[in-house]
């Protein structure tokens, strides 16, 4: 008998001792209700912010160019490995210390021509995820274009028609090249809000989406998921160009 009492007093000493904090945690793991209620990481206390998004590219020269069509400047040029890379910016500024302060960075690798292992004649391109759409993970990437359009301050309409007729003209002039779209300019309703939205094929046949905001709904609008009705998005055919 005088093992057990022992046994029972050494657990009770080491509850006491645990910090409030540790039995408060461990209490929440038994509880499933309250765990579910927990927020580890609280926005309003040091929020994450997103650094950069990474493309890997068959021509990173090719890449700098049809991105700096958006207003994608080079931060930095750096070694991945044997790789070259770079960090493009749309804000032109350096990080500090590491910290994201850019509007939007992508991380631009270009993958070697030994690994990339081209056949003579042929040109590599990513798998055309618009047309894919079993497959998971990362789909694409968006541009919010509305500050840029606003900007313009055009007295006639101007949507993502005109900006990527302006984006093609302008893309033709400096490289020679067209752009590829995937899925035309059209509408669609998000939340209370009305947007405006297209994808493109970047350099290397990734997916970028184009986003405008056009208005918001005076009735309010329920969040929540809607029985399908049917419509989707559909890749558009392949088109003759290199970007």
């Amino acid at each position: 008998m005088i093992f057990p009492v022992i046994l029972l007093f050494a657990f009770i000493a080491i509850a006491m001792l645990l910090p409030a904090s540790t039995c408060a945690f461990q209490s929440s793991l038994i509880n499933k209700r309250s765990l579910t209620r927990t927020t580890f990481l609280k926005a309003t206390e040091s929020p994450l912010y997103h650094h950069h998004t990474c493309i890997r590219t068959r021509n990173i020269e090719a890449a700098v160019k049809f991105y700096s069509l958006f207003g994608y400047e080079i931060e930095t040029k750096f070694r991945a490995g044997p790789a070259r890379a770079a960090w493009l910016t749309t804000s032109g500024r350096s990080s500090k210390k590491g910290q994201s302060d850019a509007a939007a960075r992508l991380e631009i690798i270009e993958v070697p021509s030994y690994v990339l292992d081209e056949k003579e004649g042929t040109i590599k391109r990513a798998l055309d995820l618009m047309k894919h759409e079993s497959l998971l993970g990362l789909n694409h990437f968006a541009l919010d274009v509305t500050p840029h359009i606003e900007s313009l301050k055009k007295e006639e309409y101007y949507g993502l028609d005109q900006f990527l007729e302006d984006i093609n003209e302008k893309s033709k002039e400096l490289f020679g090249k067209t752009l590829r779209v995937a899925l035309d300019p059209r509408q669609q309703v998000i939340g209370n809000q009305v947007f405006e939205l297209c994808f493109i094929y970047d350099a290397d046949g990734c997916i970028v989406e184009l986003v405008r905001y056009i208005k918001d709904l005076d009735q309010n609008i329920q969040s929540g998921w809607e029985p399908w009705d049917g419509a989707g998005f559909v890749g558009a055919d392949d088109r003759d160009t290199s970007f």
